[in-house]
C-alpha cells in the first residue's frame, strides 16, 4: 500500500474529520499557533525517538564490546590451557618409566657401556601440582670427557627431563673418568594423584 493510499485512509477516519473541523473553526491566528505547536510537538517527538534510538544503539554497542572482551579473555585462557597442557605433555607419567633404563639408554646412545651407569640411591623429591621429582644418586664408571658431557646434555634435554644438581669426578688409573652425579628426574603424577 502506497503512502498516498495510507494518507487517504487516515483522512477517512472519523477522528481525523473531527480534528479537521475543529481546526477549520479556529481563527487564522489560532491556526498559525496550532501549526507551530504541532511542528514543535513533532520536533520534540522526533528528537525523543532519535535520542532513544541512539541510546539503545550505544547500549547494544557497549554490550557487544563487553562480549567481545569476554570472548577475547576466554580465547586467551583456552590458549594458555593448551600451552600448559603442551608443557605437561613432555613429562612422562610416574610408574611408566624406569630411571635405570632411561639412564642406561642415554649412556648407550653416547657410546658408553650401559653397565657403566648405576643408580646408587633413589628417593622421592619435591611434589608440585602434577609433577613428581625423584632424587637420584648415580655412579658412572670408565667414561671419557666427551661422551660423559654428551650424556649429561642428553639427560637435560630428554624426555622425561633430568637435571644435573651436582657432580664429583675422579680420574681412574687408565685415564678414564668416574663420576658421581646428583640428578633430579621429573615425571607427571598418575591421574589418581591429580584428583586428590
Amino acid at each position: 500500500m502506497s503512502f498516498a493510499a495510507q494518507l487517504d485512509k487516515v483522512k477517512e477516519q472519523e477522528w481525523f474529520q473531527q480534528l479537521k473541523s475543529s481546526y477549520d473553526q479556529l481563527s487564522p491566528e489560532q491556526q498559525s499557533y496550532a501549526k507551530w505547536g504541532s511542528l514543535l510537538l513533532g520536533s520534540i517527538v522526533f528528537m525523543f525517538v532519535t535520542i532513544s534510538t541512539i541510546q539503545s544503539a550505544n547500549t547494544a554497542k557497549g554490550e557487544y564490546f563487553e562480549k567481545q572482551e569476554l570472548v577475547r579473555i576466554v580465547s586467551q585462557a583456552t590458549d594458555e590451557i593448551r600451552r600448559l597442557k603442551g608443557q605437561n605433555a613432555g613429562f612422562v607419567q610416574a610408574g611408566v618409566q624406569n630411571w635405570k633404563s632411561i639412564l642406561q639408554s642415554a649412556a648407550s646412545q653416547q657410546g658408553m657401556a650401559a653397565e657403566a651407569v648405576e643408580i646408587t640411591k633413589e628417593s622421592p623429591g619435591a611434589s608440585q601440582n602434577v609433577i613428581q621429582e625423584t632424587l637420584l644418586e648415580v655412579q658412572v664408571k670408565g667414561a671419557s670427557v666427551r661422551p660423559l658431557t654428551q650424556f649429561l646434555v642428553q639427560l637435560e634435554r630428554g624426555n622425561p627431563p633430568i637435571k644435573l644438581k651436582g657432580m664429583k669426578i675422579e680420574t681412574a688409573g687408565d685415564g678414564s673418568l668416574n663420576a658421581h652425579l646428583n640428578l633430579s628426574g621429573y615425571l607427571s603424577k598418575p591421574e589418581k594423584a591429580e584428583r586428590k
